[in-house]
């Protein structure tokens, strides 16, 4: 029985969920993207592996890894901060347009800074290497690159980015 009385709610969730979602997505807002993912770990420890480094390094590039991470945190909650602040305000909101001004100005901010202090961390692990190393890694990111390259070009030879493009964009909500 009350089951039933639940059950009946749920189209006004999903509708307030919906709802609450949709601006984040049309502000073009990237939830998450101010912690590394998991992606650039095994990355990390792939290129350590392919490497050959030593222990001493290994143990340098993780202490760097470490620091590099207490030193961001500040800064990533300031990207998570003005994140939640753009989800979070509402359209009706009579100050809207400054909150989010500033919101996005703080976020850029951060972001810029971030990407600072990982240009430093790269510069300060690529110091760690030696020069067969740095040959090496240099090498796999070329070749990285390159593949990306080809997935990209047989994706835009299918067409499917634009076609992606133009659905998303006939879904948009206008006004």
């Amino acid at each position: 029985m009350t089951t039933t009385k639940y059950l009946s709610a749920l189209p006004v969730i999903a509708l307030a969920l919906a709802t609450m979602t949709g601006p984040v997505h049309a502000q073009g807002v990237a939830v998450g993207l101010d912690q590394p993912s998991p992606r650039d770990a095994r990355r990390l420890e792939s290129a350590i592996d392919d490497l050959n480094l030593s222990d001493d390094q290994k143990a340098q590039l993780r202490s760097l890894r470490e620091n590099h991470q207490q030193a961001t945190e500040g800064l990533r909650a300031q990207v998570r901060s003005a994140q939640q602040t753009l989800a979070n305000t509402p359209r009706t909101d009579p100050n809207y347009e400054s909150i989010t001004a500033q919101a996005r100005q703080d976020l850029n901010s951060a972001r810029s800074q971030l990407r600072v202090q990982q240009q430093a961390f790269q510069n300060s692990a690529r110091g760690l290497l030696t020069a067969d190393q740095l040959n090496t890694l240099e090498t796999q990111r070329a070749d990285r690159r390159q593949r990306m390259m080809e997935r990209r070009e047989g994706r835009m030879e299918q067409g499917g980015n634009r076609e992606q493009r133009q659905r998303r964009l006939d879904r948009r909500p206008r006004g």
